[in-house]
């Protein structure tokens, strides 16, 4: 049985001491997986792999039937994508220590333009009020949602976005697929599932652990192109996420609160500390749209003869209006049968227009044509 390289990389994730940081090492060396099964106690030190982790390697090497594993993972309920794949999150690429596995259910929406929306578990009724009306709103715009399902804000926030509808929203999980955290979330679990997503770095059997939140956050960071504070304390875990975001190069935003709330002394200090301030959706689509022009402009390969005339569309756009200029007001499943796009390039392609004017998204998925006031010329 021919076994790839992506599954040994799932294995040797879900070994014990075996982080991101000592599988990269080893990816790096350029060495085929499978001869980590094969390799004696000094060849796998000349890997770098000693101590502990040598013998954790090779205790599982004799106990693990991988053959057996790999034919049970064909029934899985369950994807995965590893860091050696060509369909790996490009944005994960960027930040230090990437996972090299990272496990989904539900929809994959890696490449939608997204927000991670984090804060207080301890939150107040003002910080859920505005968190649940923001990510709704920002889900009606088909923006996916991040967080990581804990109690207060993150759940609020997968809340909202869950009302919305497209209900596009990504919970990043501090544990295996096995445990959902806190357990109080296993009916808002279910929901993303149908709707959005759940992703893990960890083997589906890891349980939670303290350690593996600190990792979490770092992807909610990662896939997010912009990150949003609700609340938090001064010692609040959502500002390591701050941190990891900081590192990436993310734009952070912060909602400012009440100074004589604990809940508001982290965001307020952020503010102070030079964050963009949030006092309304619009303040979050705005920092978004300078994400999706570079986006827009990274990811143009081609050019047509409508270029030099409308030099602020790309190819992409430029066929959705010529849909809308036969139907004033078209429903998202016309649009995505008549133009031949899948649900990613043409979400991305939507948000885009409704950020340039051009179309308004109404409820119902349906969408209504305006007009081209902002360009020169009709296509």
């Amino acid at each position: 049985m021919h076994i790839d390289q992506s599954f040994y990389l799932v294995i040797l994730n879900g070994i014990s001491g075996f982080g991101p940081k000592t599988i990269n090492s080893i990816l790096k060396q350029n060495i085929k997986l499978q001869y980590l099964w094969e390799m004696d106690s000094r060849e796998l030190e000349h890997t770098g792999i000693k101590g502990r982790k040598k013998r954790k390697l090779i205790e599982t090497r004799k106990k693990l039937d991988i053959n057996k594993i790999y034919r049970s993972f064909k029934n899985r309920e369950f994807n995965y994508v590893t860091i050696i794949d060509d369909n790996y999150p490009q944005k994960l690429h960027q930040i230090y220590d990437p996972p090299p596995v990272l496990f989904y259910k539900g929809k994959n929406l890696f490449d939608l333009p997204s927000a991670a929306v984090v804060g207080s578990r301890n939150s107040t009724i003002y910080g859920r009020k505005v968190t649940y009306n923001i990510a709704r709103k920002l889900a009606d715009k088909n923006i996916n949602i991040i967080s990581g399902m804990a109690k207060g804000i993150d759940s609020t926030a997968h809340r909202g976005a869950l009302k919305s509808d497209f209900k596009k929203t990504t919970a990043v999980m501090g544990a295996g697929f096995e445990y959902i955290y806190p357990s109080e979330n296993k009916m808002l679990a279910q929901k993303i599932k149908q709707n959005g997503m759940l992703v893990s770095e960890f083997n589906p059997n890891i349980s939670p652990t303290p350690g593996n939140f600190p990792r979490r956050n770092r992807i909610i960071s990662g896939l997010a192109d912009i990150v949003l504070v609700m609340e938090a304390g001064e010692k609040s875990g959502s500002l390591i996420t701050v941190n990891f975001a900081l590192e990436q190069g993310k734009d952070v935003m912060a909602l400012p609160g009440n100074i004589d709330r604990p809940t508001s002394r982290g965001t307020n200090k952020l503010i102070k500390d030079g964050a963009a301030v949030i006092t309304s959706v619009q303040d979050v689509l705005d920092h978004l749209n300078l994400y999706i022009q570079k986006y827009d402009k990274k990811k143009e390969n081609s050019r047509d003869k409508k270029d030099d005339i409308y030099p602020d569309l790309n190819y992409n756009e430029k066929k959705l209006l010529q849909i809308f200029q036969h139907e004033v007001e078209i429903n998202y499943n016309q649009i995505k049968s008549i133009s031949g796009f899948d649900s990613d390039i043409l979400d991305r392609t939507l948000v885009s227009l409704e950020f340039k004017n051009l179309i308004i998204h109404k409820k119902g998925k349906k969408y209504i044509y305006k007009g081209l006031q902002n360009l020169l010329k009709p296509i």
